[in-house]
């Protein structure tokens, strides 16, 4: 169903997260999670998916699926998202030093 299937900001921002983990452990793939890590951080931090202040009951992104097998949380903002989000943005700024 894709492109119609609807987004999952939480588990990119994980992904985001663990590529710029995965990155301080290797020197031979270093380059490829930092740019995977940095274009889903990105992504996630336009318009899209980043709500603005004070809207959503506080949270930061919109647009992540709990269960869709089992039809709940569908599209919605989770905490764990932003958890991840804020992760990544923390694991992104020791490569930005």
């Amino acid at each position: 169903g894709i492109p119609d299937e609807p987004g999952d900001a939480s588990a990119a921002a994980i992904f985001a997260s663990a590529f710029y983990e995965l990155s301080s452990f290797t020197e031979k793939n270093k380059d490829i999670y930092l740019n995977t890590a940095n274009n889903i951080l990105k992504l996630l931090s336009t318009n899209k998916y980043l709500n603005d202040p004070g809207t959503k009951e506080g949270f930061l992104l919109s647009h992540s699926t709990g269960s869709k097998p089992g039809g709940s949380e569908i599209d919605v903002p989770l905490i764990y998202a932003d958890y991840y989000y804020l992760e990544a943005i923390k694991r992104k700024l020791r490569f930005d030093q």
